[in-house]
């Protein structure tokens, strides 16, 4: 099919199907509300192309220039991406499903509500992208580039992104639940209300990354480190913070009930009305805190060291602190007795006959 035939029946809005357009010169054409069946692009010019309420499915794009084309409402189904080129393009409401991704780049794009849905991305850039409202979910992922890339709104859901780079990357309101993070660096970096729950983070550096409200729930952060971090209202609840070094950490009013931190360090961490409660502090290390109205309500604190912190009306009710040390104790306040029996009582069950 030639280009003539080609625009003929875009212009008529008949699909096409079990065409080959390779190498051929597409740049600046109007390809809108066109359904491509099976269709080969590969090394076609398809720079500042209009792809608008069109369907990819079953077609291959292999070193083909799209570069600053417009795609609004595109469906790519089943399509291969090789070496593909899409820099300064603008996506709206576009969706990869089922796609293979080894080289797509997107490096300077906008994509609004872009959707990669049980994709296999091997290569995918993203370098000063801006992203909002992108999701991956069920994807299998190795290399994507996001540096420098603005992420808002946007789902990393359950996806390996151990291979991606994340230099100078920001993030806002972005979910990485159950993804696995281990052994990159975020250091100094922004996270704004993301949440990382039951998130594999072993290893990972925050050192002095900005982390207000970010949510930890659940997540494995074994060896990781926030020295400096700023993470007020943080919530480390039910997390694995074992060896984790949070020494001069801002965490006001953070949250770890239930957390295990077992040989974690907070040196100089300020924990200033921090909850505790029922979380395990074996070995750990929070001396010269600020410990002001924190809550350690059932807490494990055997061996825990405290010395140099002000405990001023911190709540240490019902701790296990053999081994502990202190040295502003008395400031702090002990286990009510009134309230110890009150959670210690049980209903007494009548006899059976």
């Amino acid at each position: 099919m030639d280009k003539n035939e080609l625009l003929r029946r875009v212009q008529n809005a008949e699909p096409v199907i079990e065409q080959d357009f390779s190498e051929m010169d597409l740049e600046d054409t109007n390809l809108t509300g066109t359904v491509f069946d099976h269709c080969i692009f590969d090394g076609a010019h398809m720079a500042r192309a209009q792809l608008d309420y069109s369907q990819f499915v079953h077609c291959s794009f292999q070193r083909t220039d799209i570069n600053e084309g417009r795609l609004t409402s595109v469906l790519f189904s089943e399509t291969r991406f090789e070496r593909a080129l899409m820099t300064n393009a603008h996506l709206d409401n576009v969706t990869f499903f089922k796609c293979e991704i080894d080289g797509l780049a997107l490096n300077n794009a906008t994509l609004d509500f872009v959707n990669f849905t049980n994709s296999r991305i091997d290569k995918l850039l993203l370098k000063a992208a801006r992203l909002e409202k992108v999701t991956l979910a069920e994807c299998e992922t190795a290399m994507i580039d996001f540096s420098a890339t603005t992420l808002e709104r946007c789902v990393l859901l359950a996806c390996d992104l151990r291979q991606c780079k994340f230099a100078d990357t920001g993030f806002s309101t972005v979910v990485l639940v159950g993804s696995n993070l281990e052994n990159l660096s975020f250091a100094g970096q922004d996270f704004v209300n993301t949440q990382f729950i039951d998130a594999k983070l072993s290893g990972c550096d925050f050192s002095q990354a900005r982390l207000p409200q970010a949510n930890f729930q659940g997540a494995c952060l074994a060896g990781a480190r926030f020295e400096k971090a700023h993470a007020p209202n943080a919530i480390f609840m039910e997390a694995d913070l074992t060896g984790v070094c949070f020494d001069h950490a801002m965490l006001r009013q953070a949250i770890f009930i239930s957390a295990r931190a077992s040989a974690a360090h907070f040196h100089a961490a300020d924990l200033y009305q921090s909850n505790w409660a029922d979380a395990q502090l074996p070995e750990a290390v929070l001396t010269d805190c600020d410990l002001t109205y924190a809550d350690f309500s059932h807490a494990e604190l055997a061996n825990t060291d405290l010395r140099g912190s002000q405990m001023f009306r911190a709540k240490l009710h019902g701790v296990r602190d053999t081994g502990a040390q202190y040295t502003d104790r008395a400031r702090a306040l002990e286990t009510d007795p009134d309230q110890l029996a009150s959670e210690s009582w049980r209903p007494v069950l009548p006899e059976k006959e």
